[in-house]
């Protein structure tokens, strides 16, 4: 009888180690995935129906979205500045907007602690030397338009689908 209540109790003890196991990967890998910015959305297949998002520079996003012929929407900001935050509130609405048009926007930090010299690179290849500038690619990766200061939401969200 003892040993069966052992028994019992150990494959108790080992369950409950799996559960708590698989779920700290679980959660380990959904934090990381959140921490990047990347979201289940952007895994699925890439067609125009793919979601809009808006997120931090990585050479991966800008290189894909030019790659499947996406709009860019580039936002050079820094972290210093209180109109480049104001514009981040708008940014991000237009793009919870547009959420079903396929727009890939970008985040670049210039002038700044988080600037880099692959984030410079790119101020330098569309001309930016003032935080608060968009550069907006169309599909085929030409800019359409470059803006340096705020940008209405109105405006933002309508040259935002006339490079479509």
């Amino acid at each position: 009888m003892r040993k069966v209540i052992l028994f019992f109790v150990l494959l108790v003890i080992f369950v409950s180690l799996a559960v708590f196991l698989l779920n700290a990967f679980v959660l380990q890998k959904n934090y990381f995935e959140n921490k990047n910015g990347n979201s289940q959305a952007e895994t699925g297949p890439e067609t125009i129906e793919t979601p809009s998002y808006y997120k931090n520079y990585l050479k991966e996003d800008y290189e894909k979205a030019l790659n499947k012929k996406r709009v860019l929407v580039l936002y050079f900001s820094s972290n210093w500045c209180q109109e480049c935050q104001d514009q981040e509130k708008i940014n991000n609405q237009v793009f919870d907007e547009l959420i079903k048009e396929g727009v890939v926007g970008l985040k670049i930090h210039i002038l700044d602690s988080e600037t880099t010299t692959e984030t410079d690179a790119v101020a330098k290849k569309f001309d930016i030397t003032k935080e608060q500038s968009f550069v907006i690619l169309d599909k085929n990766g030409v800019v359409f338009f470059k803006h340096t200061g705020l940008l209405e939401e109105d405006l933002l969200k309508q040259k935002i689908l006339d490079a479509r």
